[in-house]
């Protein structure tokens, strides 16, 4: 049996790990991932002096089977606690604890647990699948080189909902109306480096939706690089739908100054500035289900807007999706 995950993001990685620590070594497991490396939006955006986990900011624990994985990752060295100083400036402008569960972020960069986990994996980066065909041979995949890679017998497509039902729509995907139901709100992304300590009194602060509805000291998460500050500014997800494709020095400069008046720093003096477009990153809608599957076809679509979002999503999607081709493998 040979299988085609497409996404080296959380739920391809799990899905890709499941099925490799289950299905004997005759079984060819390929994933296929756009970008320079696995990680998806658990991602970390390096420097020669600073680094910033630009995407997903922390995570939660709420289902058993997570909890385990995560215990184990600590146990591992790859997870910890963050245990910051969490505010919220009200739209009042009062501020109170931002309260809600334990925080958990990878170690020692965001994408340190996808990293450990994608060990021994196959995994094919700098390849963009631009179709899937069905032939008598199964499934083949068009990559965006022009070159082509064959004979899968299945495909899991663990990427954001908008580019799986690019994907899967012409291959006659039974469930492709459930993917057309999830909506993925876009994220704006400022990385702010100093090279001086920035006294804030708090770890992370939100607010509402805006230019800077999120401001986090990634230098305080556990692990970081202590010399100076980082700081991660994230617009809300309806400003950034709103404001995704205006120039993108506009976009950075209002983002910091609209931080600068909510930290009460000029944040203009940062060492080194840059910003970082999610077209697909949080999920205002999803799709109901833990995944979706077209049985006859061998084709299923995971990833957190199956389930609403969070890290945790993307791992509960990713790991149901594998074990239902564990199920198709024995049948």
């Amino acid at each position: 049996m040979k299988i085609a995950i497409i996404g080296a993001g959380l739920s391809g990685i799990v899905a890709a790990k499941t099925l490799s620590a289950k299905l004997s070594g005759h079984h060819g497991i390929s994933v296929f991932e756009k970008s320079r490396g696995a990680g998806g939006r658990m991602s970390t955006r390096r420097t020669d002096d600073f680094e910033f986990d630009h995407g997903a900011q922390y995570f939660t624990v709420r289902d058993p089977a997570f909890k385990a994985a995560v215990d184990h990752a600590i146990d591992q060295g790859h997870v910890n606690r963050w245990d910051g100083t969490t505010k919220y400036l009200k739209a009042d402008g009062t501020i109170e604890e931002d309260k809600g569960g334990k925080r958990y972020v990878s170690t020692p960069r965001m994408n340190s647990w996808i990293k450990a986990m994608s060990n021994g994996l196959n995994i094919q980066t700098q390849a963009r699948v631009s179709k899937l065909v069905s032939t008598d041979n199964g499934w083949t995949l068009k990559l965006e080189d022009d070159t082509a890679q064959t004979g899968f017998d299945t495909v899991i497509c663990a990427v954001p909902s908008p580019q799986a039902e690019v994907l899967l729509a012409p291959t006659g995907f039974d469930k492709i109306e459930d993917i057309t139901t999830a909506k993925m709100d876009a994220c704006l992304a400022v990385m702010l480096g100093f090279d001086k300590t920035l006294n804030l009194p708090w770890d992370t602060l939100r607010s509402p939706d805006g230019p800077a509805s999120w401001i986090a000291v990634n230098s305080a998460k556990p692990d970081r690089p202590q010399t100076g500050t980082t700081l991660m500014i994230h617009a809300g997800p309806k400003w950034s739908n709103n404001n995704v494709e205006r120039d993108k020095s506009e976009l950075k400069a209002e983002m910091i100054t609209v931080a600068s008046r909510l930290t009460g720093h000029d944040l203009t003096q940062a060492k080194y500035g840059t910003i970082h477009r999610w077209l697909y990153a949080a999920v205002s809608q999803g799709a109901g289900q833990t995944y979706l599957a077209d049985d006859k076809a061998k084709l299923v679509a995971c990833g957190d807007w199956c389930l609403g979002g969070r890290v945790e999503g993307a791992w509960l999607s990713g790991k149901a999706a594998a074990e239902l081709v564990l199920k198709w493998s024995d049948a």
